[in-house]
């Protein structure tokens, strides 16, 4: 791994050629213009992934400083407001996803090692301007009547997006969860907003395995329950859980099996002191390779989807804008997308070839003097100066956005949970 290999896979997608011709597949483009898909693409990306940006005219100035025209408003709002904008972003980012990415963490624990993969599934709403309920209704429609929500789904060693999607965010999150064909395999992290009975149990019948959050448990039969010393709660009889929930320890790991849709099911309870009350975790998991405190450290790696959308929303612009224009906003959102993975593949090429721990988040907020830098080079097809460039930014953020406690991230990050950098 060097700076030309990052600099080929960055071209591979960001390429005048690629990227005009995919306009004119999309429809985006009829005919040639002084605002060419390729400008429109790489100057979204710079605006986006800068600073916070609030208004299309501040995407204008980047357009018009990167390619060094002096284009007006009203033309660049007329190429901003086409239907066409969202797919042609949508495609782009499909493309990004399958390329812009590195197996930036890998298993040490051997338990792991039965995973092809580990996916952790999840959604984030954004608040829309209200002239969009009627396209993107959202759940609470006297608060937020407009809003998306983002259903993604990450890829932890890669330590990026797997796929992602967009709906109204009154739409059910279920009907987001990967194919069963998906999954053989892998291992699926989610919370009880996606978890469903006939789901997992299709999904285990596809040979994926699951970690899920549920919910509505309480009717369920409990055939055994058991501490983590080994003593069993339930007797002879096998009570519904809402029975036998009073007679369940507060500082103790539960292990059950109930039955789920006439199936035997394993769920393991434990007390959340935040919540006031049990969290259940189902799972086709089997006790004898994992016991219940290893599925909570495995749920707990949940976590990391969401601290990739907060760098999203804190750093790289997935919020809702002041458009009107429903697939505006849409575009705008695989542009956040594109950019928050970008800046992961750079970070991850980065460690590899420095050997250097990095932080996602300091990188994603440190994009002063070579963010723009890289961009200006690719819209202008200056090889010598995006090597520069990159050259640059790479010994930059080697020395100023490497992880500050490396040591303490094994004992409280997701390193104590058997994953570690993959140099």
């Amino acid at each position: 791994m060097n700076a030309n290999i990052f600099i080929n896979k960055l071209k591979s997608i960001l390429s005048e050629k690629k990227l005009n011709r995919l306009g004119k597949q999309v429809a985006f483009t009829k005919r040639e213009r002084n605002i060419t898909v390729f400008h429109m693409v790489v100057s979204l990306v710079a605006a986006l992934g800068d600073k916070k940006t609030i208004y299309l005219s501040e995407i204008l100035r980047v357009y018009n400083q990167l390619t060094g025209q002096s284009i007006k408003y009203k033309p660049f709002h007329n190429q901003l407001v086409k239907p066409e904008l969202a797919e042609l972003m949508r495609e782009v980012t499909n493309r990004v996803f399958n390329c812009w990415i590195n197996d930036a963490l890998k298993y040490t624990k051997k338990d792991l090692f039965k995973f092809e993969n580990i996916l952790i599934q999840d959604g984030s709403s954004i608040m829309l301007h209200r002239s969009l309920k009627d396209v993107f209704p959202g759940r609470f429609s006297n608060t937020c009547p407009a809003a998306i929500e983002l259903h993604a789904t990450l890829n932890l060693t890669q330590g990026c997006f797997e796929k992602a999607g967009i709906t109204p965010d009154s739409y059910s999150e279920r009907e987001e969860l990967p194919k069963f064909k998906e999954l053989k395999g892998q291992l699926l992290l989610a919370d009880r907003g996606y978890y469903s009975g006939s789901y997992i149990h299709e999904l285990d019948k596809a040979g994926g395995f699951y970690v899920l959050r549920a919910k509505g448990l309480k009717a369920v039969r409990v055939h055994n329950a058991f501490k983590q010393n080994g003593q069993e709660l339930t007797g002879s009889h096998s009570p519904k859980l809402c029975e036998l929930l009073p007679e369940l320890p507060k500082n103790d790991l539960i292990d059950m099996n109930v039955s789920i849709k006439n199936k035997l099911t394993r769920v393991v309870g434990y007390w959340s002191k935040k919540e006031n009350q049990y969290t259940f975790l189902v799972t086709n998991l089997s006790i004898d390779e994992f016991t219940a405190t290893e599925i909570g450290k495995l749920y707990r790696l949940r976590w990391q989807v969401e601290l990739l959308f907060k760098e999203c929303k804190s750093y790289n612009n997935l919020r809702g804008f002041q458009t009107s224009n429903a697939t505006l906003q849409e575009a705008l959102i695989y542009v956040s997308l594109i950019v928050t993975t970008l800046k992961r593949f750079l970070t991850g090429c980065i460690e590899k070839i420095f050997k250097t721990e990095m932080s996602t988040m300091t990188v994603a907020k440190t994009t002063g003097g070579w963010w723009i830098g890289i961009l200006t080079a690719i819209i202008r097809k200056h090889r010598k100066g995006l090597l520069n460039a990159v050259n640059g930014a790479f010994d930059f953020l080697r020395k100023n956005a490497a992880r500050a406690h490396p040591k303490r991230d094994r004992k409280t990050g997701v390193f104590q949970y058997g994953v570690e950098p993959n140099f």
